[in-house]
């Protein structure tokens, strides 16, 4: 049987820190593809509650397109306390635990989405999720010099090999002082890999309510077996890998406060 090839969350080595990155952005994209296949009932809860308040706001005099695509606001936060959008879209979002700021903006982007594209209202189709990245750090340009071939005095493939072996040294040295100024700048290793599994066991969990082991006694052969306590490790990983800040509480704690990701 061929494994499955897992696109990489980001084709650079280096990303920002924080959740601005641009491989959190493609997680966070690959969450809301399996939020369509995995849970849909939440997108088609966000068409039939929501969009209609979507389109009295945007009919209305308050501009809502300029909050947004501006990367320093907010658009659920800039929302007119009193308007409809505002309280449904918290409601909606209460009932699937996804009151997370980033979230709620990125519905609102949907929103607006389905508004100017029916056909995306549809297909269910979230806004792509992506920003303009930084160039925090760039190496020095590369440059490598060597002396010519001297043809009476050595073959082709002593001289071939001798530059070689200087252009690999040469090399090398730029690439440990290029990731040092990568690293001097906050930058991080981009995380590569990452388990779609655990994407699909997160919206299970967070967003269709499931216990870890209702997961695990759910029929599904698009998801490999597992106990509980693989379960709530690759939900709290996937939490992790697209910013989420806390999940719901499981019954066995319901009362208490919605526990931080570590």
């Amino acid at each position: 049987m061929t494994a499955r090839r897992i696109p990489r969350l980001a084709l650079c080595e280096y990303v920002a820190p924080d959740n601005s990155s641009n491989a959190v952005l493609r997680a966070r994209q690959n969450l809301m593809r399996c939020v369509l296949r995995v849970f849909p009932e939440m997108l088609k809860q966000l068409s039939a509650e929501v969009f209609s308040a979507y389109i009295e706001l945007a009919k209305s005099d308050f501009n809502i397109e300029k909050f947004l695509w501006n990367s320093m606001l907010s658009p659920f936060e800039n929302l007119p306390q009193e308007s409809s959008l505002r309280a449904k879209l918290s409601k909606w979002a209460s009932k699937f635990h996804a009151e997370q700021d980033w979230f709620l903006d990125e519905m609102l982007r949907t929103l607006r989405g389905w508004h100017v594209a029916p056909d995306w209202r549809t297909e269910l189709r979230c806004n792509p999720i992506g920003g303009v990245t930084t160039t925090l750090a760039c190496g020095e340009p590369f440059k490598f010099d060597c002396e010519g071939w001297e043809m009476q005095l050595r073959t082709w493939a002593e001289y071939s090999l001798s530059v070689r072996k200087r252009f690999e040294k040469h090399l090398a040295e730029y690439e440990g002082e290029s990731r040092k100024l990568a690293e001097s700048c906050g930058l991080v290793r981009a995380p590569h890999k990452y388990s779609p599994d655990n994407l699909k066991w997160f919206v299970l969990f967070q967003f269709a309510g499931l216990s870890p082991k209702r997961i695990a006694d759910r029929p599904d052969n698009t998801l490999k077996p597992a106990n509980e306590d693989t379960i709530l490790k690759g939900v709290k990983a996937a939490a992790r890998l697209i910013g989420w800040e806390s999940l719901r509480p499981t019954p066995a704690r319901t009362g208490h406060r919605n526990r931080k990701i570590k």
